[in-house]
Order: structure tokens, then sequence, then C-alpha cells
């Protein structure tokens, strides 16, 4: 079998996984590979059980909206900016009831998944850090991201859980982001910088 057709099994494997989520169906392996129209013993050639393809289905779903979001946001100036919008960005693409509540279930797979893509963030933070329109953005509010990021992994689970109670994704990411300040600036720039996400992301909100 080629690398390229090994591949897009895989991917139907994944892409069924997330449909049958989103639907709000039972997860089964024969759902999984009846939905991919696949043979029932080709899900173990590539997943050794649920618990891989949920991880990899949550990393996939993270890597995808990551993808977006580089694309998206990289006219959107300063770079510390983009990394609140993505926080915006992130509770809500995955606020569906069925989606959320299956995230719900997997807490630890979120948090690992979270951790492995976050090379785009770095990478904004770095460039800020180089800003010389940033000269108050220094190393020291890098490191404290590094150190409170963990932090917004855990509680993003509440954050889903907020909004499988109704409330709405820019209270909750209010919330979440003044409960950890995430680059310690003041706090007229930290408000600052979440008014500017809720309004860009109410006028321009990315599917």
């Amino acid at each position: 079998m080629s690398i390229k057709k090994t591949e897009k099994t895989k991917a139907k494997l994944l892409k069924a996984v997330r449909l049958i989520i989103s639907k709000g169906d039972k997860l089964s392996v024969s759902a999984i590979t009846k939905r991919a129209k696949l043979a029932y013993g080709t899900f173990y050639r590539y997943f050794k059980d649920l618990d891989e393809i949920y991880y990899e289905a949550i990393e996939a779903s993270l890597i995808d909206l990551s993808v977006k979001l580089e694309q998206d946001l990289a006219t959107i100036n300063p770079a510390p900016l983009r990394v609140y919008l993505t926080w915006y960005l992130v509770i809500n693409s995955f606020k569906d009831k069925n989606t959320a509540a299956w995230l719900l279930e997997h807490p630890g797979k979120i948090n690992k998944a979270f951790f492995d893509t976050q090379p785009m963030s770095e990478a904004w933070i770095q460039e800020a850090i180089n800003d010389l329109k940033l000269p108050s953005f220094t190393k020291k509010n890098a490191d404290h991201y590094i150190k409170v990021r963990a932090y917004i992994f855990w509680m993003y689970p509440h954050c889903l859980s907020q909004l499988l109670e109704g409330k709405k994704v820019g209270d909750v990411f209010a919330e979440t982001m003044n409960a950890s300040n995430i680059f310690n600036f003041s706090n007229n720039t930290h408000q600052l910088y979440i008014r500017k996400s809720i309004e860009y992301c109410e006028k321009n909100l990315i599917d």
C-alpha cells in the first residue's frame, strides 16, 4: 500500500470520527468504519484502540484550526493580539453541544493536543519580542505566557462547560483571559486586547 493511499485511508477514519461526534452518535469501531466506508479490520491497521483515534481526532481538529488561524490572522497586528484572538476562536470553534460534550470526556487528551499545536503561538510571540514597535514587550512577557498557558489548557474544559450552560463565547473568553492575563500586561493593555479580540471576532467570526 502506497504512503499516499495510507494517509488517505487514515484521514477517512479521522473524518468519520469527527462526523459521528458532531452528530452526537455513539462511537464504536463499527460505526467509524461504516461511516468511512471501510472494512472493520482496517481500523486496527491505523489505531490500536478508540483512545488512540480519540486523541488523533482532537489533535487533527486543532491542527486544522491552527492552519486556518495562521492564514486568517496573518495581517492582524500587533502579534500578541493574534494570541488573544486564537484563544477566542479555539473556544468558539468547539462550542457545538455534541463536540463540547465529547471533548469534556477527554480532558487529558485536549491538554496534550494543545501542547502539540503551540509552535504557531510561539512564533508570534518571538515576532513580538523582535518588533521595534513593541518596545514594552520583552522576553519576560513571553516567559509569563509559557508559564500560564498550562493553566489555560486546564481551564478549557471549564470553558466548554460554561458554553454548554448557555454562556456567550465572548463572556467565557473574557472571564478566562481575566483569570490569567497571559502576557502579564498592565490591566489597561490587557483589557484593550480582550475588547479588540471580542470586537474583531464578532465582526469577522471565522467558522
